[in-house]
């Protein structure tokens, strides 16, 4: 049993050169990691319910239409075009020339975002169904018929019987 016999540490050698310096250099930030989870975890917890409490104000339209807030102009014409073009219809987007829409993007990105959002519609360029952003209605043909009328200057246009 004497070659069993353990040696405690002393401080002299826990602290000596090499390993006793990086001995306390990692005492001390774990000390400091300790410390600043302490100070810091509640912040950190209050500012993540607040970005929580922030999502769950945001409103079901919001959500779906998401980045297309900023192209759309009116979230309710999306509705109306997603409510009365039939699925299995075809659809095009008209924007007249002086649009100035909710954003200097719309113009350009408009037609992008109803081609997703009205899936499985699907866009073509002689399409009975017409989403007029600021167009002429009276150049789609005598045939046109405004089917739902924003706000902004956007409608929905059924062109023929």
């Amino acid at each position: 049993m004497r070659g069993l016999a353990l040696r405690r540490p002393t401080s002299k050698r826990w602290l000596s050169w090499p390993a006793g310096t990086i001995r306390v250099g990692v005492v001390f930030l774990v000390g400091v990691a300790v410390v600043v989870a302490l100070v810091g975890y509640p912040g950190i917890v209050r500012d993540l319910q607040d970005a929580a409490a922030r999502g769950n104000e945001i409103s079901y339209a919001d959500r779906e239409i998401a980045g297309g807030n900023s192209v759309v102009g009116d979230q309710q014409a999306v509705y109306q075009a997603r409510g009365r073009i039939p699925e299995d219809a075809t659809f095009r987007v008209a924007v007249g020339e002086g649009y100035q829409g909710e954003s200097e993007l719309t113009a350009m990105f408009v037609f992008d975002f109803y081609r997703y959002f009205l899936m499985p519609r699907r866009p073509a360029n002689d399409a009975p169904w017409v989403i007029c952003y600021g167009c002429d209605v009276a150049g789609l043909g005598e045939e046109a018929a405004v089917v739902w009328r924003g706000e902004d200057g956007i409608s929905i246009v059924r062109v023929g019987p």
